[in-house]
């Protein structure tokens, strides 16, 4: 069966009288297409989330025709475009059929509610989604103050639980297209509304402009949007293993949601590195009233210990923001570099090599001082304000080792192990980042050194 039959006959997995023998054709198919199978996860997890108390079976027919509908809306797609600065990249978000199914069921929930069909949780659910979706409507602007444990320096999607908590605030202005920063002490996000500017102040200097969809901030970006939070939960757990429980506390509503650590952990090394990959517990609190998010706590379990890692301090909706806040005023010796042009320029990263080979490569160049390959490697360092302090600090390396590359979390790349000495006498033992998800399959670095 191809790709249009499968989800022409999607209907007939929802039907108990399914034969074993159409069971085993679709599950063939699922197989070998990740899109079949994640259309068919996600539509099996909406109608799950809604599941009633007692069996309500609507005929084949009906069935074929909802699920066709919404099939042929959520059609999946493939960008053309490849994943850029992993923890610094879009997810690339695919329409699914999630959307219209879960708009069919909440629009019979009234009519079957009535008769007590839907359990308690879904009706609070649903209860809570469309009184915060109204409460959304009314807000401009969103003000933010929160607490990370992470370091100064690293990219937003990084977390260290051994770390203390580095202060972040988030601006949001609603409009089309919103406008939104983020800031920490070490880096700056901005999106103006056509751009996305990030600059970075240590330990190398640099200020990099890319699209609007880059995803820099992608495990924050629920934030910009407190009155979308349930729904985005209610849908996360439809895909991933997860639960959500809604619960009153006096004038406040709790929404807690259990998770588990998304990836590839046969190799644990990214595990607990960011939110989505580790099992932890997020703590939503809306206020019974306003209907709007008033605190957010996350904690990772790690063993027998919770710690907890991301909590929201401050939360302020329809305060001015003065225009200049999603502007970034740069150093006089810092300028904007085109992220296109750092990705797309043919010198850029290395083809036709494993990533071990990258890695020795990128190294015998800082040892021989070939600032040349090191560029290509490093796309973007000869334009840091920093390159000649870094050129005096790791030039002449010697290397001490190279380990065997592998993946961990949900990395699109490789990590390969490595120890250098520098020319103080300093030992560096640690994993090198390293991608190849682009056009020309090219291995470029983008952490670890």
């Amino acid at each position: 069966m191809n790709c249009i039959e499968i989800r022409e006959r999607m209907a007939d997995l929802f039907d108990d009288s399914v034969s074993e023998e159409r069971m085993d054709l679709f599950s063939a198919h699922f197989r070998e297409c990740a899109d079949c199978r994640r259309l068919y996860e996600e539509t099996a997890g909406a109608f799950a989330e809604l599941k009633p108390r007692v069996t309500i079976r609507a005929g084949t027919e009906l069935q074929k025709k909802i699920l066709g509908e919404s099939i042929q809306i959520g059609r999946p797609f493939r960008s053309g475009r490849g994943m850029i600065l992993p923890m610094l990249t879009p997810g690339w978000k695919r329409v699914t059929a999630i959307a219209a199914v879960l708009a069919v069921l909440f629009i019979l929930f009234p009519l079957l509610n009535r008769t007590g069909l839907f359990q308690n949780k879904a009706t609070a659910a649903n209860a809570l989604l469309g009184k915060s979706i109204s409460a959304l409507e009314a807000v401009r602007s969103v003000y933010m103050e929160f607490k990370v444990r992470t370091l100064a320096d690293e990219n937003f999607e990084y977390i260290d639980m051994t770390a203390g908590f580095v202060s972040h605030k988030l601006w949001k202005v609603n409009g089309n297209p919103a406008r939104w920063r983020i800031e920490k002490p070490g880096r700056t996000v901005v999106m103006d509304g056509k751009k996305q500017y990030l600059y970075v102040r240590e330990p190398m200097r640099s200020a990099i402009v890319g699209d609007p969809d880059w995803g820099l901030v992608d495990c924050m970006k629920i934030l910009f949007y407190p009155g979308k939070i349930l729904q985005t939960e209610k849908d996360l757990t439809a895909r991933h293993e997860a639960t959500y429980q809604i619960t009153e506390k006096g004038t406040d509503v709790v929404l807690t949601v259990k998770a588990k650590a998304m990836g590839d952990f046969r190799n644990t090394y990214a595990l607990n590195k960011s939110i989505p990959e580790s099992n932890n517990r997020r703590v939503y609190i809306f206020d019974k009233v306003t209907n709007r998010l008033k605190s957010l706590d996350v904690t990772i379990e790690a063993g027998n210990k919770e710690t907890e890692i991301l909590q929201l301090t401050t939360i302020r909706y329809n305060e001015p923001i003065a225009d200049s806040t999603f502007a970034i005023l740069l150093p006089a010796d810092v300028k904007w570099i085109p992220l296109d042009k750092i990705l797309s320029d043919e010198h850029t990263g290395i083809p036709g090599i494993s990533s071990e080979e990258a890695a020795r490569r990128l190294f015998k160049a800082w040892n021989k001082e070939e600032w040349k390959t090191v560029e290509q490697l490093m796309p973007g360092f000869m334009n840091s304000p920093d390159a000649e302090q870094a050129k005096k600090e790791f030039g002449g390396l010697m290397i001490v080792s190279i380990g065997k590359s592998f993946k961990s979390g949900q990395y699109p790349g490789e990590f390969v192990p490595y120890e250098v000495r520098l020319k103080s006498g300093i030992s560096r033992k640690m994993n090198l980042a390293l991608r190849c998800d682009n056009r020309g399959k090219r291995w470029w670095v983008d952490g670890g050194f």
